[in-house]
């Protein structure tokens, strides 16, 4: 009676009212027979899109984060993932990130690689994109971007995914782009030279993006003219304000990065340089220069000192940990070799101090 009413009577009601209180009816009539999980869930999800429609997103949101349809047993993975990606849909539209990240991690990895869920994957890794953005998980949002890429690139033609091809270059200019903008460590190292290696023909249609890219991965001082590089940059979308959250952060970021690869280029070639010189060779002023330097300093990004009534800047090599180890064992071993030392001076005097006192006192005797 349940599939009779939602199939044949709910399309046949004459105003939207009837069709809510049709839909509030079938819940009420489903909701904890567990014969009827398929149902219940179908009408939550059509009275939530109805109320989404209307503008009520607070009270679609609220009714939809009651169900937990992973627990629903009669369902097939594929109407499980697609009801989890609408949940997440409605609370990031209330901008709700907490709940983002919980109900993202109630879609298994392994469940998205299965065929015929491509387009669950790339809606999942989109919605986790402007997440990880809020949240300034920038390397997270390079690899989503990176996962959505090559799901486009799998994808079978039939399922017509991106017919003109636009998304998918969208989707690997925000790759590249925010990998460049992602704080430097070993993990962006690797993804840069892999980009490089695996997609050379698509970096070779984006030259201007390439040719930023291919810098990071070179020892080679880049041209740093912050007014040329933001017009140059300004159109790609991690940069627009009116299509991305911190756009003006990452612009600031892309910067900073520029600017830091330089400053790990001078490093390589210079013990000591004069922090003038430095700024010099850079392309900023001699304080954005120093206050990089401290930046990577504290992020263990650098090893530097800076002597500023002098203004040089000295570059020290990262030590290995058996380097490290060696010299610890050398200052255990050098210690303990003058308290050795300064035990056996002390035991001397006692003695000599002893004998005087034996010598004087068999004096006194005679």
């Amino acid at each position: 009676m349940v599939q009779i009413s939602m199939n044949e009577f709910l399309e046949r009601m004459p105003t939207r009212e009837e069709k809510y209180n049709l839909l509030n009816t079938l819940r009420e009539a489903s909701d904890g027979k567990l014969f009827l999980e398929r149902e219940y869930a179908n009408c939550t999800r059509w009275l939530c899109e109805m109320l989404e429609d209307d503008g009520k997103v607070d009270e679609a949101t609220k009714i939809i984060q009651e169900i937990q349809i992973e627990t629903y047993g009669s369902l097939q993975t594929k109407e499980k993932v697609e009801f989890i990606l609408y949940q997440m849909k409605l609370v990031l539209l209330r901008r709700d990130f907490v709940r983002v990240q919980i109900l993202s991690r109630k879609i298994s990895k392994r469940h998205l690689s299965e065929k015929g869920l491509e387009s669950q994957k790339i809606q999942f890794y989109s919605f986790m994109v402007k997440y990880f953005i809020h949240e300034k998980m920038t390397l997270d949002s390079a690899k989503s971007y990176q996962t959505i890429y090559d799901t486009y690139n799998k994808a079978d033609a039939e399922l017509n995914l991106d017919p003109t091809g636009d998304l998918k270059n969208q989707a690997f200019q925000n790759f590249i782009i925010y990998l460049m903008v992602a704080p430097y460590d070993n993990e962006k190292v690797d993804l840069l030279n892999i980009a490089n290696s695996l997609y050379t023909r698509e970096l070779d249609l984006n030259e201007n993006l390439s040719k930023y890219m291919r810098k990071f991965l070179s020892f080679e001082i880049m041209p740093f003219n912050d007014q040329e590089i933001e017009g140059q940059v300004r159109g790609y979308e991690p940069f627009r304000e009116d299509l991305t959250e911190h756009a003006r952060t990452h612009l600031q970021e892309f910067l900073r990065q520029l600017i830091q690869h330089n400053i790990r280029v001078i490093q390589k070639y210079y013990s000591k340089v004069r922090l003038a010189r430095l700024a010099q060779l850079v392309g900023v002023s001699v304080d954005l220069a120093e206050k990089e330097i401290g930046d990577m300093v504290v992020n263990k990004r650098l090893v530097a000192k800076i002597n500023r009534l002098q203004g040089i800047v000295s570059f020290l090599k990262n030590k290995q940990s058996n380097d490290v180890l060696n010299d610890w064992n050398y200052d255990i071993r050098h210690m303990l070799d003058k308290i050795e030392q300064t035990c056996h001076l002390i035991n001397r005097e006692k003695v000599v101090h002893n004998v005087a006192w034996y010598f004087k006192e068999l004096g006194s005797l005679f």
